[in-house]
């Protein structure tokens, strides 16, 4: 594959995976920031895990996969335990952040490939202007996810005459 298509599809699959499974964007997001997360402070034990249970395999072969692993599963999940929840007018306000999600999944993604790959994308103007917009892509996602959960998930007032219940019967 040219490398412009690999970098097209880190960024198309997920968005198109949340808009056309109704996934809400947000949590996806917020996924990819737990991955992240994930990455960053578990790889290296998680890696030693891994290396110590397989023999004879590549240690920077084993620590790519085991960090793209923790980086995706946590989407993954997200996409398959949240589909169909994002309905109605939702569908709508729910583009940017699964733009937003797409978007970071690339930047995320590409910097724990093969260096090879990584090479011929880094080569990419589209990458170029991806890392450049990496800022306003975390910020802009951020913020459109806070959003979007503080707007969208919020519990509706008990009619007036109706009671609370309580958790005592």
């Amino acid at each position: 594959m040219t490398p412009l298509v690999v970098l097209a599809a880190l960024a198309l699959v997920p968005l198109l995976a949340i808009l056309w499974l109704r996934v809400n964007g947000a949590i996806a997001f917020m996924s990819l920031c737990l991955g992240s997360v994930l990455v960053t402070y578990t790889s290296s034990d998680v890696d030693g895990v891994l290396t110590s249970m397989s023999t004879g395999s590549n240690r920077l072969t084993v620590n790519q996969w085991s960090q793209l692993a923790l980086l995706v599963v946590p989407l993954l999940l997200t996409i398959l335990f949240t589909r169909g929840s994002v309905k109605g007018h939702k569908k709508l306000t729910n583009v940017l952040p699964a733009l937003a999600a797409g978007l970071l999944t690339a930047l995320l993604v590409v910097p724990l490939l093969p260096s090879d790959l990584q090479h011929q994308l880094h080569d990419q103007t589209a990458w170029t202007q991806l890392n450049n917009a990496q800022t306003a892509v975390i910020l802009g996602g951020a913020a459109f996810s806070l959003v979007f959960l503080l707007f969208t998930h919020r519990t509706k007032p008990a009619p007036e005459g109706e009671k609370k219940q309580s958790g005592k019967h």
